[in-house]
C-alpha cells in the first residue's frame, strides 16, 4: 500500500480534508478572536466546534466526536448562553454542578480594546450533602464590548472542557492514614530487640 493511500481517508465529519497530524488545539485569543467573533456575526467558519448545551451532562459523558484526540480528552463546544445562570458563581450539569474558579480573566487587542473574558470553572460531583471536587475544568470564553452594537454579544459562548493531569507523585503516594493493629493482652508480645 503506498503511502498516499494510507493516509487518503483521514476526512473529518463534514468532509473537511485536514493535514496528518492535525490537533485542534486553538489558544484562548485564537478562541475568542478568530471563532467566537465569527460565530456571533454569522461569518463562514471551519466546523470545528460543535453546538451542544455544555450543561446537559457530567463532562464525561459529553459526545466524544468532539474531543481533539483520545490522549488529551480537550472538548470544544459553542452554546447559548442561559440567562439564568449570568452573574452565578454555580451552575448545575447533570449530576453535578460546573463551579466558578477564576473570574473574568480579559482579553484585548494590541490598542488595548477587550474583545472578550475567559471563566473557569470546577466540575464538582453532588453526592447527597456532598460536592466531590473532580478534575475536570472548562473555560468558558464569551465577547467583550467591542460587540455590543451586535446584541447577540452575551448570548453565545465558546467553551472548552479537560480534564486535568493527576502528577505522577500524587499517584504514587504512599498512604496518609496509619494503619493501627490491636493485640489481644492475652497473647504475649513479642520479645525485645536486643
Amino acid at each position: 500500500m503506498a503511502v498516499d493511500e494510507k493516509y487518503s481517508e483521514l476526512v473529518s465529519e463534514d468532509g473537511m480534508k485536514l493535514p496528518v497530524g492535525f490537533r485542534f488545539d486553538p489558544t484562548d485569543h485564537e478562541l475568542v478572536d478568530y471563532y467566537l467573533t465569527r460565530k456571533v456575526c454569522n461569518q463562514p467558519l471551519p466546523n470545528l466546534l460543535l453546538e451542544f448545551d455544555v450543561f446537559q451532562t457530567e463532562p464525561w459523558k459529553l459526545p466524544r466526536d468532539n474531543r481533539t484526540s483520545s490522549k488529551h480528552m480537550r472538548y470544544y463546544f459553542f452554546d447559548i448562553r442561559n440567562r439564568r445562570f449570568e452573574n452565578m458563581d454555580a451552575r448545575r450539569a447533570g449530576n453535578g454542578e460546573w463551579r466558578i474558579y477564576e473570574r473574568n480573566e480579559e482579553f484585548a487587542l494590541s490598542n488595548n480594546q477587550l474583545i472578550g473574558r475567559k471563566n473557569t470553572f470546577v466540575y464538582r460531583r453532588i453526592q447527597g450533602n456532598q460536592a466531590l471536587m473532580t478534575q475536570w475544568r472548562m473555560h468558558e470564553f464569551v465577547i467583550g464590548t467591542i460587540f455590543h452594537q451586535t446584541k447577540v454579544y452575551s448570548a453565545v459562548g465558546a467553551y472548552r472542557i479537560f480534564k486535568m493531569k493527576v502528577a505522577k507523585a500524587e499517584k504514587k503516594a504512599p498512604p496518609t492514614v496509619i494503619d493501627f493493629t490491636m493485640e489481644d493482652a492475652s497473647v504475649s508480645a513479642p520479645p525485645p530487640s536486643p
